[in-house]
């Protein structure tokens, strides 16, 4: 079944198309409906679709407004129009845009409708055909991306968010997929932190993806700017906490109650917040990200002693980090750093 979203701005017209028409007899399935254009454009970016339904006239974001960013976006999505008072010309501008047909919703039968769709359902099957083999693969691993991004973890986890740098590289992504993708974590960062950043800052033609570690930098510096707003967003809070953590590694009394007494946060609801958002309790936070900063600090400075490199990760405790170390990298810090010596010979 091919997936269809209805845009209109009348809920009777969407109610009405979705009852009058067999969808099942025509290869279809409706996938949702929504009251315009921008609300399309943010369902298109988050769910299968391959035919939408368009109303010409709306408000917020046009029918037509509508279909050309989305060819841009989603360019394998195919359109039907909705007419009722508008001018042939306003319609002959929808048609050269590419749209499969229209119909009139003043003169709207189900004989007619079943044959439009049909056809309709027909013309997507033969697109489908045609489309790369390569493009269809990679909707797997489009999948996974989206996954990962919604799941927000790596937004909080720097290792993370280059995992997924390096899996959409590896995927060998086309720019148009690069674009839906660097598009869908903007939107998840205003969804669920409240900051909005411009599509144009960044350059989504980028084979390495490098966009995906701008976007998350500005992020960053989006949060820091808005210290003492929105306090009612908790993921908000929870990534203010991380970047305070990570701005102050070096600082032997960092815990748990230091990050709430910062972020004047309840310390038993912020600890279950915080561990349901990153996936790690404070502490363990704290712990992980020291030995990921002892990871930079040898990579860039590879003459430091072990002890040196302790203390400023904020341990005084050598014994006690080492530990650490070998239990979150599997490996002994000087089997780690022997290995980091190797890699540099090669």
């Amino acid at each position: 079944m091919y997936k269809v979203l209805i845009v209109d701005d009348d809920k009777l017209a969407r109610k009405g198309i979705i009852s009058i028409v067999p969808w099942e007899e025509c290869g279809l399935e409706v996938a949702g409906d929504v009251a315009n254009g921008a609300l399309a454009l943010e369902f298109v970016e988050n769910h299968a679709v391959d035919l939408a339904i368009v109303d010409l006239a709306m408000p917020v974001l046009s029918g037509l407004e509508f279909i050309r960013e989305c060819r841009q976006r989603r360019p394998e999505i195919q359109y039907i129009v909705l007419t009722a008072y508008e001018s042939f010309e306003y319609i002959q501008k929808a048609l050269r845009l590419g749209v499969l047909d229209y119909i009139s919703k003043l003169q709207m039968d189900q004989e007619d409708c079943v044959k439009l769709f049909k056809q309709a359902a027909e013309r997507i099957r033969q697109r489908k055909q045609l489309w790369p083999a390569a493009v269809k693969d990679n909707e797997k691993e489009m999948n996974r991306c989206y996954q990962q991004i919604d799941g927000l973890y790596c937004f909080y986890n720097r290792e993370q968010m280059e995992e997924l740098r390096r899996d959409m590289e590896l995927a060998g992504f086309h720019e148009r997929e690069r674009y839906r993708l660097m598009l869908h974590v903007l939107h998840v960062m205003e969804r669920n932190f409240s900051i909005r950043l411009r599509e144009e800052e960044f350059e989504s033609g980028r084979e390495d993806c490098g966009w995906l570690i701008e976007q998350e930098n500005a992020l960053i510096r989006e949060a820091r700017r808005m210290e003492g707003t929105g306090g009612g967003n908790i993921q908000l809070s929870v990534l203010r906490a991380c970047i305070y953590i990570k701005e102050h590694l070096e600082e032997h009394e960092l815990s748990a109650e230091a990050v709430g007494n910062e972020l004047n946060i309840s310390r038993s609801y912020f600890s279950t917040s915080f561990k349901k958002h990153t996936g790690h309790s404070i502490n363990s936070y704290i712990r992980k990200e020291r030995v990921e900063r002892a990871k930079e600090i040898m990579e860039r400075e590879p003459q430091l002693s072990f002890g040196d490199v302790v203390y400023r990760v904020g341990y005084l405790n050598e014994k006690y980090f080492a530990k650490i170390f070998q239990e979150k990298e599997g490996v002994t810090f000087a089997e780690y750093r022997r290995r980091l010596g190797v890699f540099r010979t090669l």
